[in-house]
């Protein structure tokens, strides 16, 4: 009985900071001159800035919204243990979301050893993810990350176009 009830409060619990977490996007701006400021996604903006460079595409400006929408996401699905994309459509169809004309979204999952570079070189390799990585219509991505107690990382890059 005791199991029972701790495992309703652990779920009661996570679904507490999910929303939370989903709800607090509300205060995020769409678009940052600044980029990320945590050393991993930094390397994860760069590699996939690098790539749309080295293909002739501008860089995709930092969106402080997508990026809280992408780590939300990246925790939400290291803690079902599950890789699948969230529901863009009722994203863009949101009031917070009312600046954007376009939205979509690559995730990944691999071993907590993964760099920035070999993320970004899977993701290049796929050709659904690299189709959106040289989206022209993209202007801002925001990535998010999440290290899971099963040891994997959880990476998801929102790109948007306003």
């Amino acid at each position: 009985m005791h199991a029972m009830r701790c495992k309703k409060v652990a779920v009661a619990l996570v679904a507490t900071i999910t929303l939370g977490l989903a709800v607090s996007s509300c205060g995020f701006a769409n678009v940052s001159s600044t980029g990320p400021s945590d050393g991993y996604t930094v390397g994860l903006y760069h590699a996939l800035n690098a790539d749309r460079a080295a293909n002739g595409l501008p860089a995709l400006a930092w969106s402080p919204k997508l990026a809280n929408q992408a780590g939300t996401w990246a925790y939400q699905m290291a803690q079902e243990g599950v890789l699948h994309h969230q529901d863009l459509n009722a994203l863009i169809y949101s009031d917070d979301y009312a600046a954007f004309w376009s939205l979509g979204e690559n995730i990944l999952v691999g071993p907590v050893s993964m760099t920035p570079d070999s993320m970004e070189r899977a993701w290049m390799a796929s050709p659904p993810h690299r189709a959106n990585i040289m989206s022209p219509n993209y202007n801002v991505v925001g990535i998010g990350y999440w290290r899971g107690s099963d040891g994997r990382v959880w990476a998801v890059q929102d790109f948007g176009g306003i």
